[in-house]
């Protein structure tokens, strides 16, 4: 039985980090990772945590060629990053420290989707306003379009 709570107590461990490293949250989010031992040393869980550590230090250089950068600030963003590499998981041959490392990517991508903190629309330059495809120009928006 205690068994069944290790995973369980990693996982939420990893979550909380996970929402720190979205909160740009830097120091907290090195803080956990520092303390976080891992029970087992296979290449499966150290490249989980490899993947873990690399986000954190994309994050925190903040270049725009980081995966992490480029994903995008929407839930609809970040479900099509999510059925990406879904998609590459299916369709590759992984050995253990690559499929660590896309199942930590895909814990990132599932925990910030369920967290619901993403804007499901992209705010639109100027007025704050959300965008909403298909949605009829509003009578300020009509004046001024034509």
């Amino acid at each position: 039985m205690k068994r069944k709570k290790e995973p369980d107590a990693m996982k939420k461990k990893f979550a909380e980090i996970f929402m720190a490293i979205y909160a740009k949250d830097n120091a907290k989010a090195g803080r956990m990772l520092e303390c976080l031992k891992l029970d087992r040393a296979d290449k499966y869980a150290q490249a989980y945590a490899d993947s873990v550590a690399a986000m954190l230090k994309a994050r925190e250089a903040n270049g725009g060629r980081y995966f992490i950068s480029s994903i995008g600030e929407t839930r609809q963003d970040f479900v099509k990053a999510r059925e990406l590499l879904q998609e590459t998981r299916r369709a590759h041959v992984l050995g253990e420290a690559d499929a660590g490392y896309i199942a930590a990517w895909l814990d990132y991508l599932e925990t910030v989707i369920e967290s619901g903190r993403l804007p499901s629309r992209r705010e639109s330059d100027g007025e704050g306003r959300k965008e909403y495809p298909g949605e009829e120009p509003g009578e300020e928006e009509t004046s001024d379009s034509l």
